[in-house]
Protein backbone atom coordinates (compact mmCIF):
# COMPACT_ATOMS: atom_id res chain seq x y z
CA UNK A 1 0.00 0.00 0.00
CA UNK A 2 1.10 3.47 -0.50
CA UNK A 3 1.12 6.44 1.70
CA UNK A 4 -0.89 8.97 1.12
CA UNK A 5 -0.45 11.97 -0.98
CA UNK A 6 -1.03 15.62 0.49
CA UNK A 7 -1.71 18.62 -1.60
CA UNK A 8 -1.09 22.26 0.47
CA UNK A 9 -2.03 25.42 -1.10
CA UNK A 10 -3.18 29.27 0.26
CA UNK A 11 -5.02 31.64 -1.76
CA UNK A 12 -6.20 34.94 -0.98
CA UNK A 13 -8.94 36.85 -2.06
CA UNK A 14 -9.30 40.34 -2.38
CA UNK A 15 -12.78 40.18 -1.30
CA UNK A 16 -14.48 40.36 2.33
CA UNK A 17 -15.17 36.82 4.18
CA UNK A 18 -19.24 37.52 3.65
CA UNK A 19 -18.63 37.67 0.07
CA UNK A 20 -15.88 34.40 -0.38
CA UNK A 21 -18.25 32.78 1.82
CA UNK A 22 -21.74 33.57 0.11
CA UNK A 23 -19.89 32.84 -3.53
CA UNK A 24 -19.07 29.37 -1.93
CA UNK A 25 -22.66 28.39 -2.03
CA UNK A 26 -23.11 30.30 -5.69
CA UNK A 27 -20.53 28.55 -7.25
CA UNK A 28 -21.99 25.60 -9.58
CA UNK A 29 -23.40 26.10 -11.81
CA UNK A 30 -20.39 28.64 -13.12
CA UNK A 31 -18.48 28.02 -16.67
CA UNK A 32 -15.49 26.29 -15.35
CA UNK A 33 -17.65 23.65 -13.61
CA UNK A 34 -19.77 21.63 -16.23
CA UNK A 35 -18.85 18.12 -14.38
CA UNK A 36 -20.95 19.04 -11.66
CA UNK A 37 -24.75 17.54 -12.68
CA UNK A 38 -26.30 18.54 -9.12
CA UNK A 39 -25.79 19.54 -5.60
CA UNK A 40 -28.60 18.72 -2.77
CA UNK A 41 -28.22 20.42 0.61
CA UNK A 42 -29.39 17.27 3.16
CA UNK A 43 -28.84 19.21 6.92
CA UNK A 44 -28.04 22.00 7.74
CA UNK A 45 -28.61 23.55 11.57
CA UNK A 46 -27.72 26.09 13.52
CA UNK A 47 -25.21 24.50 16.45
CA UNK A 48 -23.66 27.31 18.92
CA UNK A 49 -24.08 29.84 16.99
CA UNK A 50 -22.18 28.16 14.01
CA UNK A 51 -24.29 27.19 10.87
CA UNK A 52 -23.63 23.31 9.74
CA UNK A 53 -24.97 22.30 6.69
CA UNK A 54 -24.53 18.86 4.54
CA UNK A 55 -24.21 19.06 1.10
CA UNK A 56 -23.99 16.22 -1.70
CA UNK A 57 -22.89 16.84 -5.15
CA UNK A 58 -23.10 14.60 -7.94
CA UNK A 59 -20.28 14.83 -10.77
CA UNK A 60 -19.57 13.79 -13.92
CA UNK A 61 -17.43 10.01 -13.39
CA UNK A 62 -13.91 10.82 -14.46
CA UNK A 63 -11.77 7.77 -14.32
CA UNK A 64 -9.51 7.01 -17.57
CA UNK A 65 -11.17 4.68 -19.78
CA UNK A 66 -8.80 2.21 -19.13
CA UNK A 67 -9.70 2.01 -15.58
CA UNK A 68 -13.33 1.90 -16.27
CA UNK A 69 -13.72 -1.64 -16.22
CA UNK A 70 -12.70 -1.53 -12.04
CA UNK A 71 -16.25 0.73 -11.75
CA UNK A 72 -19.25 -0.81 -11.43
CA UNK A 73 -22.61 0.34 -13.54
CA UNK A 74 -24.20 2.21 -10.21
CA UNK A 75 -20.28 4.25 -10.25
CA UNK A 76 -20.85 6.15 -13.40
CA UNK A 77 -21.36 9.29 -11.70
CA UNK A 78 -18.87 10.43 -8.85
CA UNK A 79 -20.84 11.18 -5.38
CA UNK A 80 -19.51 13.79 -2.95
CA UNK A 81 -20.23 14.54 0.25
CA UNK A 82 -19.51 18.02 1.54
CA UNK A 83 -20.07 19.04 5.19
CA UNK A 84 -19.48 22.80 6.32
CA UNK A 85 -19.19 24.95 9.28
CA UNK A 86 -19.79 28.80 8.83
CA UNK A 87 -18.75 30.20 12.09
CA UNK A 88 -19.29 34.27 11.88
CA UNK A 89 -17.82 36.20 14.92
CA UNK A 90 -14.83 34.57 13.61
CA UNK A 91 -15.04 35.13 10.90
CA UNK A 92 -14.01 30.96 9.48
CA UNK A 93 -15.71 29.10 7.19
CA UNK A 94 -14.53 25.29 6.84
CA UNK A 95 -15.85 22.87 4.58
CA UNK A 96 -14.47 19.55 4.08
CA UNK A 97 -15.52 17.34 0.87
CA UNK A 98 -14.61 13.52 0.29
CA UNK A 99 -16.09 11.26 -2.12
CA UNK A 100 -18.59 8.26 -1.19
CA UNK A 101 -18.24 6.19 -3.57
CA UNK A 102 -14.70 4.64 -6.11
CA UNK A 103 -13.54 4.99 -2.52
CA UNK A 104 -11.41 1.16 -3.59
CA UNK A 105 -9.87 2.96 -6.35
CA UNK A 106 -9.02 6.08 -4.52
CA UNK A 107 -10.19 8.49 -1.99
CA UNK A 108 -10.09 12.28 -2.18
CA UNK A 109 -10.54 14.35 1.01
CA UNK A 110 -10.24 18.02 0.50
CA UNK A 111 -10.69 20.88 3.67
CA UNK A 112 -11.07 24.45 2.88
CA UNK A 113 -10.57 27.24 5.39
CA UNK A 114 -11.81 30.65 4.33
CA UNK A 115 -10.36 33.12 7.30
CA UNK A 116 -11.63 36.59 7.34
CA UNK A 117 -8.39 38.59 7.45
CA UNK A 118 -8.72 42.41 6.65
CA UNK A 119 -11.75 44.01 5.91
CA UNK A 120 -11.87 43.24 2.36
CA UNK A 121 -9.37 40.48 2.56
CA UNK A 122 -10.01 36.50 2.95
CA UNK A 123 -7.63 33.71 3.08
CA UNK A 124 -8.27 30.54 1.56
CA UNK A 125 -5.89 27.18 3.12
CA UNK A 126 -7.00 23.92 0.82
CA UNK A 127 -5.60 20.79 2.66
CA UNK A 128 -6.07 17.66 0.43
CA UNK A 129 -5.09 13.80 1.13
CA UNK A 130 -5.53 11.86 -2.00
CA UNK A 131 -5.04 7.70 -1.09
CA UNK A 132 -5.49 5.02 -3.23
CA UNK A 133 -3.73 1.36 -3.27
CA UNK A 134 -2.28 1.38 -6.33
CA UNK A 135 0.69 4.01 -7.42
CA UNK A 136 -0.21 4.51 -10.68
CA UNK A 137 -4.05 5.29 -9.60
CA UNK A 138 -3.08 7.33 -6.56
CA UNK A 139 -0.55 9.47 -8.84
CA UNK A 140 -2.45 9.95 -11.59
CA UNK A 141 -5.30 11.34 -9.32
CA UNK A 142 -2.88 13.32 -7.67
CA UNK A 143 -1.92 14.96 -10.33
CA UNK A 144 -5.33 15.18 -12.39
CA UNK A 145 -6.74 16.82 -8.78
CA UNK A 146 -3.48 19.91 -9.29
CA UNK A 147 -4.81 20.47 -12.94
CA UNK A 148 -8.74 20.57 -11.83
CA UNK A 149 -8.35 23.30 -8.99
CA UNK A 150 -6.76 25.83 -11.60
CA UNK A 151 -10.25 25.66 -12.71
CA UNK A 152 -11.92 25.19 -9.43
CA UNK A 153 -10.13 28.82 -8.69
CA UNK A 154 -11.36 30.36 -11.66
CA UNK A 155 -14.87 29.33 -10.71
CA UNK A 156 -14.99 30.87 -7.44
CA UNK A 157 -13.42 33.78 -9.43
CA UNK A 158 -16.24 34.02 -11.82
CA UNK A 159 -18.91 34.11 -9.28
CA UNK A 160 -16.73 36.52 -7.32
CA UNK A 161 -17.24 38.92 -10.10
CA UNK A 162 -21.12 37.78 -10.60
CA UNK A 163 -21.54 38.88 -7.33
CA UNK A 164 -19.67 42.31 -8.12
CA UNK A 165 -21.68 43.19 -10.57
CA UNK A 166 -25.24 42.38 -9.22
CA UNK A 167 -24.57 44.59 -6.29
CA UNK A 168 -23.52 47.36 -8.67
CA UNK A 169 -26.51 46.97 -10.50
CA UNK A 170 -28.24 46.82 -6.83
CA UNK A 171 -30.06 43.68 -7.55
CA UNK A 172 -28.50 41.79 -4.28
CA UNK A 173 -28.35 44.79 -1.75
CA UNK A 174 -25.05 43.51 0.26
CA UNK A 175 -25.30 39.84 0.56
CA UNK A 176 -24.43 38.59 4.00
Amino acid sequence: MTSPKYFINWTTFKKSWEDVTVAHWLKYPNPFSNHVLSEDVVERRVEDGKLCTVRFIVKKQRIPASLMWMVPKRHKACYVKETSVIDPVNQECTITTENLNCRFISLVIETLKYKGVKMCETVMERRTLISSKIDRIQNYTFERYQKNIVNTDKGMMCVLGLLDECQRQGLTGHLA
